[in-house]
């Protein structure tokens, strides 16, 4: 009896066990279905589309009153920043070279003519006797005309030589360098490049840039190193271009430095003020407009209505390039866009989860 009732009770188990798993594969469909069409019934409506490859977020009026969202109108603006460009500190014993041999020539000169004074004298006073009644001979005469118009051809010669190396200097380093071997009277900071406390650089400025104005400083620093900025003074308009490449494509200019931290032949890094331009046109976006997403700065930008009325709303690219009070400047945008200056953020988690949700079903 024992045996027979445990057969028993064995072959209900087993039974019980396989109509337990008969009910689960076949309810497993149902209960499936009773959940999604339940999710249905309780998920939000989409907000995000896409057009023309961009999603747009679209909300009703009602919805951007109670999340907070509100837009302004963006207005022209001009930006005057600054020019950042580089230079190139360059040697000056060509020049300095050629006011030694300035200043020998004019040495020269000046002998020539205290030699012809003497000279004029004693041709004179030998003319005067060989008129009367030749005291003295005809022969000694012509030998002082001679050193006479010896000596002004020598003159003649050097003051060419002067015009010629002026002339040179002004094409090689222009008009206010050519002064450092020419003129006696100097300003402070071209004294200074011949007694090499300062430094030449040669700096390139975009070609739309206006020409520094006289006195006007800039500021530098080596490229090869983080130092605090030195202070350049403007001296003039370059003769010569970048020949490193760099910079030759817009305008030169002369610049001098002192000499502390500064080497023939090195880099620069240039920061100069652009308030002699007129200033580029744009809009200022508001700080309070940037969201950021992948590490890079967005503003969303309202772009008309859909179908049905509600506000659609497309995130763009800021540029964080050029700083100004109360945001940022960019150019390329219209300025009668209206963007969001509050609630950007809630509107990139919308798209977010648009995003989200359409990668899950692919």
């Amino acid at each position: 009896m024992n045996k027979k009732l445990g057969l028993i009770i064995a072959v209900q188990a087993i039974l019980i066990v396989a109509l337990f798993w008969v009910l689960i594969f076949y309810g497993k469909d149902e209960y499936e279905a009773y959940r999604n069409s339940h999710e249905e019934d309780i998920s939000s409506p989409n907000h995000v589309s896409a057009k023309n490859g961009i999603s747009m977020v679209s909300l009703p009026l009602a919805t951007q009153q109670n999340s907070g969202i509100t837009t302004a109108k963006l207005l022209a603006s001009t930006f005057q920043g600054k020019i950042k460009s580089i230079g190139n500190v360059i040697a000056i014993d060509s020049l300095i070279e050629a006011k030694a041999k300035y200043l020998n020539t004019k040495s020269e000169i000046g002998l020539v003519h205290a030699t012809r004074g003497n000279n004029q004298q004693q041709y004179q006073r030998l003319k005067t006797l060989n008129a009367d009644d030749k005291n003295v001979s005809d022969h000694a005469v012509q030998d002082a005309l001679v050193a006479v118009n010896a000596d002004n051809a020598k003159i003649t010669a050097s003051e060419l030589q002067l015009k010629n190396l002026q002339a040179s200097l002004r094409l090689q380093w222009g008009e206010e360098l050519a002064k450092l071997a020419t003129s006696d009277q100097l300003a402070p900071h071209l004294v200074n490049l011949l007694d090499r406390k300062n430094v030449l650089i040669l700096v390139s400025l975009p070609a739309d840039a206006a020409t520094p104005k006289h006195g006007s400083t800039i500021n530098i620093s080596p490229t090869n190193e983080t130092s605090t900025p030195i202070k350049a003074v403007y001296v003039s308009p370059a003769a010569q271009s970048d020949a490193s490449g760099y910079g030759s494509y817009g305008k030169t200019f002369y610049y001098s430095a002192p000499a502390e931290s500064l080497r023939i032949g090195m880099r620069v890094y240039v920061e100069a003020d652009s308030s002699g331009n007129k200033g580029s046109s744009g809009v200022v976006i508001p700080n309070q407009a940037l969201v950021w997403y992948g590490g890079k700065p967005w503003a969303y930008f309202k772009q008309g209505k859909n179908k049905q009325g509600d506000d659609q709303f497309a995130r763009k690219p800021i540029s964080t390039d050029n700083e100004v009070e109360g945001g940022w400047f960019n150019q390329g945008i219209d300025t009668n866009s209206e963007i969001v200056v509050s609630g950007a953020q809630l509107l990139l988690s919308e798209e977010f989860k648009y995003q989200i949700k359409n990668e899950n079903e692919d």
